[in-house]
């Protein structure tokens, strides 16, 4: 959660943790509004974790490129122009998009992935391709955070594309 431009902007991490305690949301709004100072506990368990999944994201994105997958990779694009750089790499027709930037007031985040699709007859914003959301996690059960998560994300991209993209099973 942060305050942008005197507005609350919410990431798919914050719909999860205000599901799971409604303390934490206040919590979290009032470290935003820096009514608070920032916890300064620092987790070594929390950490490898994160280096691990950091290595998973980094071993996916080589196997697509493995396969002859064009990547762009926005993970060093500043916030800042990160949407723009998500949108042209989308016009342009990457094949892969990592790190793409996602946003609606009051809603952003940045997905793992964007995986192109080729959608003949059924033209996006982008071209006659659209895009799906990837998430890379190491669990293996799917939590409800990372549905939600999901759903976020991909109602984000629906809304920057002006198409829906639902696969099936």
């Amino acid at each position: 959660m942060r305050i942008l431009q005197e507005t609350v902007a919410l990431s798919a991490t914050d719909l999860a943790n205000h599901l799971s305690c409604r303390h934490l949301t206040t919590m979290d709004l009032r470290l935003a509004r820096g009514e608070i100072a920032e916890p300064s506990w620092d987790n070594p368990h929390l950490r490898v974790l994160q280096q691990r999944g950091l290595a998973h994201e980094k071993a996916y994105i080589e196997w697509l490129r493995s396969k002859g997958l064009v990547v762009v990779d926005l993970s060093n694009e500043p916030e800042a122009t990160a949407s723009a750089a998500t949108c042209a790499a989308m016009k342009s027709g990457a094949q892969v998009i990592v790190q793409a930037s996602l946003a609606s007031i009051p809603w952003r985040g940045r997905a793992d992935v964007l995986l192109r699709v080729e959608q003949p007859g059924t033209p996006s914003r982008a071209g006659n391709w659209s895009y799906e959301v990837v998430d890379c996690k190491l669990a293996r059960e799917t939590k409800a955070q990372t549905i939600l998560q999901l759903c976020l994300y991909s109602e984000l991209l629906a809304e920057l594309q002006g198409l829906a993209r639902v696969s099936y099973l």
